[in-house]
């Protein structure tokens, strides 16, 4: 796995705890959703910098919901 730094998602906006780090152009987050541990990948997109998902699912953990992301996220880098 890659080793990447999370860095924590604005308060206000998530229910700690929330995380976010970039993996080349694509965005990952983990967060709780009503208290279920959440994780999201998007991906960079036109010159304005937009960003649109292209995978999102619930893990057991919040720890389990950032490795999901990450392993998710490697596994779409390497696609063409």
């Amino acid at each position: 796995m890659a080793d990447i730094e999370w860095k924590p998602l604005p308060a206000g906006l998530w229910t700690p705890p929330a995380v976010f780090a970039e993996l080349g152009n694509l965005l990952l987050q983990a967060f709780t959703d009503d208290g279920v541990p959440t994780w999201e990948i998007s991906k960079k997109r036109g010159k304005r910098g937009e960003w649109n998902i292209i995978a999102k699912g619930t893990a057991d953990t919040f720890e389990a919901a950032k490795a999901a992301a990450l392993f998710e996220a490697e596994a779409a880098s390497r696609l063409p």
